[in-house]
């Protein structure tokens, strides 16, 4: 029984002394290091900065568009037959001069049956003289010279002038006059299968090749003059003061390339009801410009004194600006005067204030920053 009692309480004793070793090293484990162990910066945001510099700035007002030809048509057939090249051939990139022809379409069956009608009013003529020397002698000798210099090959003629009314209900018992206007009817459809350059300029589209049996009222193609095109772009309806017809525009290409010259030609009156937007239009004569590009201008409206200009992502809930008071972000009001897509101009900022131009920057108020 002894024995068991000591067994028990040197169990007892060993369980006491662990229990001590661990509370003993959990209390160590549990003590914070000291305070140089950590590293003071983990607890500041690092921040890009600008340095506001107040001074004159100029307001400018963006413009983008796409370049669009200022003449341009769309080539039709307004008759039917087997397409023909013209000038050159019928091709996208080709270009031609004022009065080449673009398209023949073959006109071998019409011109057979316009010579046929030119046949039939010439024995229509013919008919008439016999009664014309009887009844009306004294025109009788125009109306015979006309008959005999008749080319059923040329083009018809214009009648001897029509002075007698009894003359007139005469020939139109006769049929000289119907057959006489159909004929210049079907002359003017001739010319319909000879589709001729507008103006000089460069083939953009089209839509057939040659002997493509072409159908009347069938789009062939589109057509566009060289070196003249317009630019249509949108702006606010409130920045409408600041344009003016006639003025002028230095352009650029997207990538910043190349400079184009344009000048406002048009503003339209109606403003979009959905956007609060208004479409104007620039004019650009440059060889260098293809339709579809895309340029991008500015134009100055107002000078804004004891201002400044900065990124867009610097802006915090349109009224204010994040700067650094001794390593503290701190909201700053301002006014802004003017914004674009990427830049604003506001007064109100301290000059040499440090501004936080980092995107959303309105997370870093009230924080420790340190300035990249």
């Amino acid at each position: 029984m002894n024995k068991r009692k000591i067994i028990i309480s040197v169990a007892g004793i060993v369980i006491l002394l662990c229990g001590f070793f661990i509370s003993k090293l959990l209390s160590n484990t549990e003590k914070p290091l000291p305070a140089s162990a950590n590293s003071t910066n983990e607890t500041k945001a690092v921040v890009r900065t600008s340095v506001v510099k107040n001074g004159a700035v100029k307001s400018m007002l963006s413009v983008t568009g796409r370049v669009i030809a200022m003449d341009r048509v769309d080539v039709f057939a307004e008759v039917s037959g087997v397409s023909q090249y013209g000038a050159r051939p019928f091709k996208t990139g080709n270009t031609f001069r004022q009065g080449e022809i673009l398209l023949k379409i073959d006109n071998t069956e019409f011109l057979s049956t316009l010579a046929a009608s030119k046949s039939e009013f010439s024995r229509l003529l013919a008919q008439t003289l016999s009664d014309l020397k009887l009844d009306y002698p004294d025109v009788y000798p125009e109306w015979k010279a006309y008959l005999v210099n008749f080319d059923i090959n040329a083009t018809l003629p214009t009648l001897p002038e029509i002075k007698n009314e009894q003359l007139k209900f005469f020939l139109t018992g006769r049929n000289i006059l119907s057959t006489y206007y159909n004929i210049l009817q079907s002359e003017e459809r001739l010319s319909k299968y000879v589709i001729r350059a507008p103006f000089s300029g460069t083939l953009t589209e089209s839509n057939i090749d040659r002997g493509t049996l072409v159908r009347t009222g069938q789009q062939l193609g589109e057509f566009i003059r060289n070196g003249s095109f317009e630019l249509e772009a949108s702006v606010a309806y409130d920045q409408l003061k600041f344009l003016k017809q006639g003025m002028g525009i230095q352009f650029t290409d997207v990538r910043g390339n190349d400079e184009f010259k344009g000048s406002l030609v048009r503003i339209n009156n109606k403003v979009d009801p959905n956007t609060q937007l208004v479409k104007v239009y620039f004019r650009l004569d440059d060889i260098r410009l293809k339709s579809g590009l895309y340029l991008k201008g500015e134009i100055e409206t107002v000078t804004y004194e004891n201002a400044s200009e900065l990124p867009i992502q610097s802006l915090v809930d349109d009224a204010f600006v994040l700067t650094i008071n001794k390593g503290i972000a701190q909201k700053t009001p301002i006014k802004v005067m003017a914004q674009s897509s990427e830049k604003f101009i506001a007064i109100g900022i301290p000059e040499g204030a440090k501004v936080i131009i980092d995107k959303k920057n309105s997370a870093f108020a009230g924080t420790e920053v340190i300035e990249m």
